[in-house]
């Protein structure tokens, strides 16, 4: 930025200048912006096959989600399909009924069809393209859009999961100073948390209950879903917008599994990321504060979805990526089914 030389500019001009940096006071210039290159394009399909050996059906609905379209991944397309005696038969798109309003897709099947009696496959494609995210110092080049009111509130509610206002929470977070300080800018404090995380709450994929963050910080240990939801309460807590994003790895067709990390918004910057698990073995690690590689799509965010599942009302579910939401009518139990997957990661296009 070149600076203005006192001696040769008229008065007349000082003033203009300086009148337009008062009103810059009010809204400065934010320090950080985002950077987003696209790595790949990438067909992600996964099929899953239900047996339940003592239950005869004559009703299905089945429920997925919609995967979002997001700043590094995105112009998303997707579709989810049952399998019945007169071939795939496709889900619709609805829009589930939390302060979200994240979209889905479900299927509705009243008839008695042989191939479903004891149980059912659905398959879902999705379709993204994929970009590495970095953050980097210095004003944006292009505007950010601001969160809405309605989303604001909803990226700073407590919920059955992300349950910040817990006894034992609140005591975690004064114990590890995970509190903003009054001057202290967002994308500071959210460095903090980062480094507090990596450091401080151990990584292990073991069974340590309920995904919650009260229970998570009552084992004290979590894989990275228990780690971006921890981070997203902090982060709420603290009235910084945040969610929890889940991936789905699309690298090529050797790709299996998914991966969880925390984002907050900051104004003027966009969401950014706060991967606390990638590369445990190096906890001091920088490198995932704000960056990702192009490696993984976007399959779902945040957790309690709710919706009308047609006949069988108002549900609440905790996550629909992983594994179909399904509800049936028939005889016998449920009990014990047999699960079958399959996933396939194709690449559409590279760019890079």
């Amino acid at each position: 930025m070149q600076q203005l030389s006192m001696s040769r500019q008229p008065i007349l001009a000082l003033l203009v200048v300086a009148g337009a940096c008062s009103q810059a006071v009010a809204q400065p210039a934010p320090d950080w912006h985002l950077v987003y290159t696209p790595s790949h394009r990438a067909t992600f399909e996964q099929q899953w096959k239900y047996t339940f050996p003592k239950h005869q059906w004559r009703h299905w609905f089945i429920a997925l989600r919609y995967p979002p379209h997001l700043a590094w991944s995105k112009d998303v397309e997707a579709n989810a399909e049952l399998l019945t005696s007169a071939g795939w038969r496709p889900f619709k798109e609805i829009t589930e009924l939390s302060k979200e309003k994240r979209r889905m897709l479900v299927i509705d099947y009243p008839h008695d069809d042989p191939r479903l009696r004891h149980g059912f496959t659905v398959r879902t494609t999705i379709t993204a393209t994929i970009c590495d995210q970095r953050l980097e110092k210095g004003p944006p080049t292009a505007k950010v859009a601001p969160l809405t009111a309605e989303e604001k509130a909803s990226w700073l509610a407590a919920t059955p999961t992300f349950d910040f206002n817990k006894p034992n929470v609140r005591q975690w977070m004064d114990e590890h100073k995970m509190h903003k300080g009054k001057d202290e800018k967002p994308m500071d404090f959210a460095h903090r948390v980062y480094k507090e995380l990596r450091l401080h709450l151990p990584y292990d994929t073991k069974d340590g209950g309920p995904w919650i963050c009260s229970q998570i910080l009552k084992v004290g240990f979590g894989e990275c879903c228990r780690h971006g939801i921890v981070a997203t309460s902090i982060l709420r807590a603290n009235k910084i917008p945040a969610r929890t994003v889940c991936t789905l790895w699309a690298i090529d067709d050797k790709s299996q599994g998914a991966h969880c990390w925390a984002e907050f918004f900051v104004d003027n910057v966009g969401w950014v990321t706060c991967d606390t698990t990638i590369d445990n073995e190096h906890p001091k690690s920088e490198a995932y504060f704000g960056n990702k590689q192009g490696e993984l799509l976007a399959g779902m965010i945040d957790f309690d979805w709710v919706f009308e599942a047609g006949p069988f009302g108002k549900q609440t579910v905790f996550p629909i990526d992983a594994f179909p939401a399904h509800w049936s009518r028939g005889k016998g139990d449920m009990d014990n089914p047999k699960i079958e997957t399959k996933t396939t990661v194709r690449v559409v296009n590279r760019f890079r």
